[in-house]
């Protein structure tokens, strides 16, 4: 990969982080601000640095895959046609059938989706594998968090918060209490389903006093696995038109980097409360936390590119090279033609 690339791809989890971070309300204004202008700042050099190389133009590989099926030419019609019933009927739906106008995560998540569908085959594009991610990014989002979150609150009903809790608790709640403890922490583990406040809970003691504090959806990597699933998927299929085990084997690796990633953010976080108190926690959780996860993200996509790379070359099949009698053949043909 480039380093342009590499600047995108970094700028973009910097400012994914940040929106990720304001949504899920830790209140650290200041340093999201500055993750967006860091990132923005990556991505306009990113960008400028693509615009200038050597790349032919594409037609993306939305369109590449659809050519397969029906005219090329009708693909971009049908494309634009999609994102907008896309946006039209999500609109229904949530204004006429749940009669909600508030504004969520899923909906901005959906909106986006059509809108890159609109726009996706106004013209062709020098950064073809750049448009391909975005729109992938955004439709795996889709499936993980508008689709498959939304199937699972159906599907569970009144026991959504029950085993929600329990997922959270044997997830994350036991591991980081397990490292603490055998940090030599006095730390508990609470489940605690009575239905006021948050369900799992961490009591931790500063000065002789027990503290606690509460893990919920947003601390629990779901919503970082999602990301990351999301995100990794988009990026195998545009840059390598293809979905094979060592994709899989890739997405596996990447599940687990999150989830060790998330158990260090929450063993980090309790560990300045026990050493400063309940403000250094809130601090750590608001400030750290999301950096922290950034880093195991970004190492860990360094290494796993890298490893694809080197299986694509060694797939790629070897230029044939002239046999010693071709090559003498052509020598004597040249003096010939002399």
């Amino acid at each position: 990969m480039l380093r342009s690339e590499w600047l995108l791809l970094f700028g973009s989890l910097l400012v994914a982080g940040a929106l990720y971070n304001h949504y899920m309300g830790h209140s650290a204004l200041l340093i999201e601000l500055v993750m967006v202008g860091i990132g923005t700042t990556l991505a306009v050099l990113a960008c400028r640095s693509l615009l200038r190389s050597d790349v032919k133009d594409s037609e993306g590989a939305l369109v590449d895959f659809l050519s397969r099926y029906i005219r090329k030419d009708l693909c971009g019609v049908i494309l634009s046609i999609a994102g907008f019933t896309l946006i039209l009927l999500w609109s229904l739906w949530k204004i006429v059938f749940i009669g909600r106008t508030d504004l969520r995560m899923e909906d901005f998540i959906v909106t986006l989706l059509g809108l890159s569908l609109v726009v996706y085959s106004s013209e062709r594009s020098r950064l073809g594998e750049v448009k391909d991610f975005i729109v992938l990014y955004l439709l795996f989002l889709t499936i993980v968090f508008v689709v498959i979150w939304r199937t699972y609150s159906i599907v569970t009903g009144e026991s959504y918060y029950r085993v929600t809790a329990y997922a959270e608790y044997y997830v994350v709640t036991m591991p980081v209490t397990w490292v603490l403890t055998a940090l030599g922490f006095h730390v508990n583990a609470i489940l605690d389903l009575d239905g006021i406040g948050l369900s799992n809970i961490i009591e931790y003691e500063y000065n002789g006093v027990m503290l606690r504090v509460g893990i919920g959806v947003g601390c629990s990597g779901l919503y970082s696995a999602g990301l990351f699933f999301s995100a990794f998927l988009a990026f195998v299929i545009a840059r390598y038109r293809r979905v094979d085990a060592y994709t899989f084997a890739g997405l596996l690796a990447g599940f687990a980097v999150t989830w060790m990633a998330n158990i260090t953010r929450m063993v980090v976080t309790v560990m300045a409360g026990i050493a400063w108190g309940h403000p250094a926690l809130v601090t750590v959780h608001s400030y750290i936390g999301i950096i922290i996860f950034v880093v195991f993200i970004t190492i860990f996509w360094v290494l796993i590119v890298r490893w694809l790379d080197r299986r694509e070359s060694q797939a790629a099949p070897p230029q044939a090279q002239p046999s010693e009698k071709e090559m003498t053949e052509g020598s004597r043909n040249g003096a010939n033609a002399e």
